[in-house]
């Protein structure tokens, strides 16, 4: 059965193969020792185990957790006598499977292939879906050009993604979109939880007005209200953002959506495959300060501002 892990995160296997064996130059005798390594890692690491998880965009992947991690990493450094750089994390992973295990590199290859197959299809079904979600747009704009948006974004705590710290939303008309109402709430009964390890903590850098402090359950109440009277909502790569509303009893059911992170793959057919909100606002060119990303508040207004970009490319 599949299930949320929200208190840990993941490395993907062949990122860290990947990465590390691009290192050092091809001709380095220290490149061919960590090829060397991984080509017979299955063998000299009989019953290593893998967790089989689907990462935000959906696509499937072999993930060691970080203490496999961090040994792989000193086994290696130990060969070659180099630190190795960083491979990035994967977070809110949806567990598909656990204790996935391999007797040899052809049988890891083997499954690692059928993966690649199914990323396949799992990334043109996200295309198709892409190009569905602009008509929706299309359509959304044409009928109702003064449509009033809610654009929203919840920071949680990064070993618990239950436990929401803030909640952000930013509001506009389709016909006046300099005018911007925001709304920033950090969450009373949460303020002993303080993101840093991987997030940094920005709950007290809202640039777009003045933060509030107020139980969840008021919170709550404040944007479902606002949710009401939306003709339609804007997130960034928002499904965990949703399923943390419903269960704030703040439904989102039956109200039609718009994730920027989706749209790019259409409007934005040059960009990577899957856009973090700091990227898409660089390619969008709309000014930005980095230092306050990750506030509920910023992001939401931030997102709103993508959001009415990639709604002027598609009127192009």
């Amino acid at each position: 059965m599949a299930s949320s892990e929200n208190r840990n995160f993941f490395y993907k296997y062949e990122s860290m193969r990947t990465k590390w064996s691009r290192f050092f130059d091809q001709g380095n005798a220290k490149a061919g020792t960590i090829r060397t390594f991984f080509n017979t890692f299955h063998k000299n690491h009989r019953g290593f185990t893998y967790v089989v998880g689907e990462l935000f965009d959906e696509s499937i992947h072999l993930l060691v957790s970080p203490d496999q991690y961090n040994l792989i990493k000193e086994e290696i450094e130990k060969k070659v006598g180099e630190t190795l750089p960083d491979v990035s994390r994967s977070r809110d992973v949806i567990i598909k499977a656990r204790g996935k295990s391999f007797p040899n590199l052809q049988s890891f290859k083997n499954y690692s292939k059928t993966l690649d197959e199914q990323n396949k299809e799992i990334e043109k079904r996200r295309k198709e879906n892409a190009r569905k979600s602009v008509v929706e747009l299309q359509r959304t704009i044409r009928r109702n050009p003064k449509a009033l948006i809610l654009s929203f974004d919840l920071e949680a705590y990064e070993h618990n993604h239950s436990i929401i710290l803030e909640i952000g939303y930013a509001m506009t008309t389709l016909n006046n979109q300099e005018a911007v109402q925001t709304f920033h709430y950090i969450i009373q009964e949460n303020l002993s939880y303080s993101n840093k390890d991987y997030v940094p903590d920005k709950r007290d850098h809202f640039n777009f007005g003045t933060s509030e402090h107020m139980s969840l359950k008021e919170a709550a109440a404040k944007l479902r209200d606002h949710i009401k009277g939306a003709d339609f909502l804007v997130t960034h790569s928002g499904a965990h953002d949703t399923q943390f509303l419903e269960k704030c009893e703040v439904s989102v059911s039956g109200k039609l959506m718009f994730d920027t992170q989706v749209l790019s793959l259409t409007l934005l057919p040059d960009g990577p495959p899957v856009y973090g909100l700091k990227k898409l606002l660089e390619d969008l060119k709309i000014p930005f300060d980095e230092e306050v990303l990750h506030n509920g508040g910023n992001d939401a207004y931030y997102t709103l501002k993508a959001f009415l970009s990639l709604a002027k490319l598609e009127l192009q």
